[in-house]
């Protein structure tokens, strides 16, 4: 009996250590969305894209543990509106609405129109929190080439979202061309 046993245990170790559970894909460092490349910062994660809105999708827990969620979204020319009429989009999302204030930068692969909106982002908006998220912060970037724009929005409590400012902003830059500032933030020229 303790012979049995003991095989049956040894069988059970050398199944389990030579039929590891699957390892994850590797995580992609760099990506296209459209004409533009990005190089995944880090500390962020690739994820399957949650809705056939976005082209691309990055995840990242906050300080807090929450998940952030970093979203791309692609328009060929003549789809998706104006950048104004994005800008006013998301500041629709907001109430009051706050006036959007963008940040216009020019790199070698493109135009970059930067904004940061703060307030209470309103529940129930595509894209948005189920209810009324006071303390919200919004970080847009819309890349403009030829026509096509991509769109990358990070939205959440303003405190977690904040913490991932610089990444945003630095993949936004560099996938324009432009060499990203050490302290590179939305705003800086405001604060």
């Amino acid at each position: 009996m303790k012979i049995t046993l003991l095989l049956l245990l040894s069988s059970l170790w050398f199944l389990s250590a030579t039929h590891a559970a699957p390892t994850p894909p590797p995580q992609p460092v760099a990506f296209r969305v459209g004409p533009f490349r990005f190089d995944r910062p880090d500390s962020w994660r690739w994820a399957p894209p949650s809705s056939t809105f976005r082209a691309a999708q990055l995840e990242k827990k906050s300080p807090r543990g929450n998940c952030l969620t970093l979203t791309f979204s692609r328009f060929p020319s003549g789809e998706g509106g104006s950048v104004q009429a994005n800008l006013d989009r998301w500041a629709a999302q907001f109430t009051p609405p706050p006036t959007p204030q963008p940040e216009i930068k020019k790199g070698a692969a493109g135009t970059l129109t930067l904004v940061r909106l703060e307030g209470t982002l309103r529940g129930g908006t595509p894209g948005g929190p189920a209810k009324d998220l006071p303390q919200a912060l919004l970080l847009g970037a819309i890349l403009e080439s030829e026509g096509e724009l991509v769109v990358m929005k990070l939205a959440g409590p303003a405190q977690e979202v904040a913490t991932a400012e610089k990444d945003f902003v630095q993949l936004a830059q560099s996938a324009v061309g432009l060499t990203p500032q050490p302290n590179a933030s939305a705003t800086d020229s405001r604060h």
